[in-house]
């Protein structure tokens, strides 16, 4: 068996060599616990999207026998997620699709079919967002084998039918985030820099305010609490009002990057803390596990499971292969860790983590599914 330093779960400070325990501590002891709460959880199978609903509390966690108003759907192409609104677009034949928008809240749906009236097979969506009673769908149309056009298509849903018009960029769209009435499109310009921009949208005339050079390897857009932009990068991330378009840097020191570069999470605290798979570099034997990055005190903790579960737990109990999905409940103040089991069922399992400073399991589900996005009600 494989020993851990039990000090790597805990703080790796980012920038500020100042971190303390003593800093998370006071953040994490603020849990509340004992509260119900409700879970929409949804589940990969095969190809297939599905939903069950979940009742717990402070103290446990169990199937809630309601039917839930998800209706089985393929696996998306594209996802967005913002609180308890999902929209998901799927390839619908070879010159269409269909998005799928779901208030997880008040258990409606709105769905539309897209790209019909372009009559072209040559299409490729790319990125997709939304706002209150808007989509927006970055795509891209090939004119010939080395030459694309690029657009973000506006889904207007407010009237009896849905009306749309498109926008023209002159780069490629690679992400899209909405936020103050701005839709901000992360771009790539393949054809003679290989550099990436941020273009910046007015939603409500549907032009563009200003495109901002980002440099190299900006990789996603994520929009935090306070409904601002983080530009993520390798070794750093950017920060940007989204009204003011001021940035500040915010750089990593070598070996402690907080790599949420590949997650599609969109979970945060109350305080503004980011749950995360991440790679866990040398810190554990599996390929991602649960991680917590805090923007304002610049640190991550990572919750390697060698280091809060024996071998006999992990192995043979959970028969953990590998985390699919990372949630929190601020209610019981909990992290939310799905995972996919080792023993090749295509089944999985939810764990709720007690964090730092004493990290432990609450409690368990087997689950006939993997876990893929959480709700938290």
């Amino acid at each position: 068996m494989k020993t851990y330093p039990f000090y790597c779960l805990f703080l790796v400070c980012i920038i500020l060599s100042s971190c303390s325990k003593s800093d998370l501590d006071s953040t994490e002891q603020e849990q509340n616990t004992g509260h119900d709460a409700d879970y929409n959880l949804l589940l990969s199978s095969g190809t297939t999207l599905k939903s069950v609903l979940l009742s717990a509390n402070g103290d446990q966690i169990a199937l809630n026998p309601d039917e839930s108003p998800f209706v089985d759907t393929p696996i998306p192409d594209l996802i967005y997620k913002e609180g308890a609104n999902i929209s998901m677009y799927h390839i619908d034949g070879a010159c269409s699709g269909k998005v799928v928008k779901y208030d997880f809240i008040h258990n409606t749906s709105n769905e539309i079919e897209v790209f019909a009236d372009l009559g072209a097979c040559a299409l490729t969506a790319l990125a997709i967002a939304h706002s209150t009673h808007k989509i927006y769908i970055a795509y891209g149309l090939e004119i010939t084998s080395k030459d694309n056009s690029y657009f973000v298509r506006t889904i207007d849903l407010n009237g009896a039918e849905p009306t749309f018009v498109d926008l023209s960029i002159d780069k490629k769209p690679i992400d899209l985030v909405f936020s103050n009435d701005r839709l901000f499109i992360l771009t790539f310009d393949e054809e003679i820099t290989d550099e990436n921009a941020l273009s910046v949208m007015d939603t409500e005339a549907n032009s563009l305010l200003t495109e901002i050079g980002l440099g190299y390897d900006a990789h996603k857009l994520i929009k935090n609490i306070d409904g601002n932009l983080i530009i993520v990068y390798d070794e750093l991330h950017t920060l940007m009002n989204s009204e003011s378009l001021a940035v500040q840097y915010v750089n990593y020191e070598a070996g402690k990057e907080p790599n949420f570069k590949g997650t599609d999470a969109t979970h945060f605290s109350g305080e503004g803390s980011l749950y995360y798979a991440r790679d866990p570099g040398s810190y554990s034997d599996y390929p991602l596990i649960p991680a917590v990055y805090d923007f304002g005190k610049n640190l991550s903790v990572l919750y390697a499971y060698e280091n809060f579960l024996t071998e006999n737990e992990r192995n043979i109990k959970y028969m953990i292969e590998t985390t699919t999905m990372v949630g929190y409940d601020p209610l019981n103040g909990y992290i939310l860790v799905g995972y996919k089991k080792s023993d090749g069922s295509g089944k999985g399992g939810l764990l709720r983590i007690k964090p730092t400073p004493d990290p432990a399991v609450i409690d368990h589900l087997d689950l006939d599914g993997v876990p893929y996005e959480i709700i938290v009600k």
